[in-house]
Order: C-alpha cells, then sequence, then structure tokens
C-alpha cells in the first residue's frame, strides 16, 4: 500500500525540484552568455584598441604656423586698481606685469590670462586702448575682476 505523504513534505519535494530546474538554466544562461561574447570579441587587440580610442582625448587641433607666416600683434593698454603686481600671460609666457598700475602689451590673437593668485585683495582690470582696427575682442574700457584667481580673456579679430 502507498504510503500517504503530507502535503507539507509534497510542497518541499516540489520546491526542491524547482530550485534544481532553476539552477541548471541559469548555469546554461551563463555558459551561453560567455559563448556569445567570446563569438562577438573576434581579436582582442582590436577590441582593445577600439576601447582605448574612445576612453582617450581627441588631439588637439593646432593651428599650423608656416615660417613665413608673420604672426600679427595686437597692442592694448591695461589698468590694474589699485596697482598690484598682476602677471599678464599667454601661452605660457609673461607678457608684463601690471606692478605699475598702467601697462602696454603686445598681444597675439588668443586668450590672455592675468594671474590674480595671491592677491590680498580684489583687483579690477581695465583695457584702456584698443585703437587697433579689425579688433573685435577685448571691447574697449573692459573690465575684469580679479577675487585671487587666474581670469581670462579673449583677444580676436
Amino acid at each position: 500500500m502507498r504510503r500517504k505523504v503530507p502535503i507539507g513534505e509534497r510542497l518541499w519535494l516540489s520546491v526542491q525540484g524547482g530550485e534544481r530546474r532553476v539552477i541548471r538554466i541559469m548555469v546554461l544562461a551563463s555558459v551561453l552568455l560567455v559563448v556569445m561574447q567570446f563569438s562577438v570579441v573576434r581579436d582582442p587587440l582590436q577590441f582593445y584598441i577600439s576601447v582605448a580610442s574612445k576612453v582617450e582625448s581627441p588631439p588637439l587641433d593646432l593651428p599650423s604656423l608656416a615660417p613665413n607666416q608673420s604672426v600679427k600683434l595686437w597692442r592694448l593698454t591695461l589698468k590694474a586698481n589699485p596697482a598690484a603686481p598682476i602677471p599678464v600671460l599667454q601661452n605660457g609666457k609673461e607678457l608684463a606685469t601690471l606692478s605699475k598700475g598702467e601697462q602696454q602689451i603686445l598681444a597675439q590673437t588668443g586668450q590672455i590670462q592675468l594671474d590674480g593668485r595671491g592677491l590680498s585683495q580684489i583687483i579690477r582690470v581695465q583695457i584702456l586702448k584698443n585703437n587697433e582696427e579689425g579688433l573685435i575682442e577685448p571691447h574697449q574700457t573692459q573690465i575684469i575682476v580679479l577675487p585671487g584667481s587666474i581670469q581670462t580673456f579673449q583677444v580676436s579679430p
């Protein structure tokens, strides 16, 4: 005669059987995923180069300066109020220092940096003269405020 199995035990046996099936399905899915990944990546070196090219920054586009080509210089007059030793930099080179308050500089087209680091007070630098024809920026009487940091402005025709 068949033994009568309580309902709780029958339920527990069906859960264990279902658990085994789920584990088998997960293992098969994992193996299938690994096989699919290997089929997508045929050449590991090419894959690495494509990922590295996306991660690295793109090269900078620098204007080429031919040896025969002359660089246009623009004459600007800057005035610091109050007078302070503020270095005026362009392309990493110091053009002048505004220690006397007012200074004329010759600048190329591009960005000019006013280094106000280490100053104990807020300095205002005003562009007094910009009488070069064809120069759009900086505007005449433009004021740049230096709150103890580096500020930049653009020189463009």
